[in-house]
């Protein structure tokens, strides 16, 4: 299973409140849309670091990777290398 497909997996069944109205695609930007909060973005980074084997720093905790699906698994990408 691609990255962008295990991200999406856990944010549509972890992190969004109202599936039905969420069909969420890579480009949409989950903060703007209110899918992921504080909260939310913790959950996210604990399933980052246990799921793909990264350590994200405090200062790699910036909007722009995280906005989307597209940006977060670029940063992975660029964590993996």
């Amino acid at each position: 299973m691609a990255n962008k497909q295990i991200i999406r997996n856990f944010i549509q069944s972890e992190l969004v409140k109202e599936k039905a109205r969420y069909p969420l695609q890579d480009d949409d930007n989950l903060i703007e849309k209110g899918v992921i909060d504080s909260l939310g973005i913790m959950k996210l980074l604990t399933y980052l670091e246990e799921t793909f084997s990264v350590t994200i720093s405090d200062d790699e905790l910036i909007p722009d990777n995280f906005e989307t699906v597209d940006a977060i698994s670029a940063f992975l990408a660029s964590k993996q290398q």
